[in-house]
């Protein structure tokens, strides 16, 4: 049962550690943290004692090897509150095809049935759901000013 909604951050590879640039509100308000407490950091802060290490650490593949990955963790909320985060992260690549950002999509899920391994209760459906999620937040994050100048100077060229 889904008790949660569609959030999302964008983390800028070129920086060091990964950090957030951006963070939308309904993820601020899943969190606790406010915009400013986020910006900057590393996304490893929403994890605590009981967060699996092998979902940590298929996260890091994927960044690793500049892929997509979907994962059910444990995150904290800012009062320590745990919640499963659904998440799944994507690389949003430039026109050159380096990797401008990660953008990642949660859905905050309850304990479908009470499995830790980090893949537990999710299913296929779910996984498409973050999927779909995280294409619909990088089209809307292409959609600047960057986007447009390209298509501007297509057109006139």
């Amino acid at each position: 049962m889904l008790v949660g909604f569609l959030v999302s951050y964008r983390a800028d590879p070129k920086l060091p550690d990964l950090p957030i640039v951006h963070a939308s509100k309904v993820f601020c308000e899943l969190t606790g943290y406010s915009q400013e407490e986020v910006i900057g950091r590393n996304c490893r802060f929403l994890q605590g004692p009981d967060t699996d290490p092998k979902a940590v650490q298929k996260i890091r593949e994927s960044i690793a090897d500049q892929c997509a990955c979907t994962v059910r963790i444990l995150n904290y909320r800012k009062d320590k509150t745990p919640f499963w985060n659904h998440l799944h992260l994507s690389p949003v690549r430039s026109a050159g095809g380096e990797v401008a950002f990660y953008v990642g999509v949660q859905l905050a899920v309850d304990i479908v049935d009470g499995a830790s391994d980090g893949q537990g209760g999710m299913t296929p459906h779910m996984k498409q759901l973050g999927a779909i999620g995280a294409v619909k937040v990088a089209v809307r994050s292409l959609q600047g000013s960057g986007l447009r100048r390209s298509f501007k100077k297509k057109a006139e060229e």
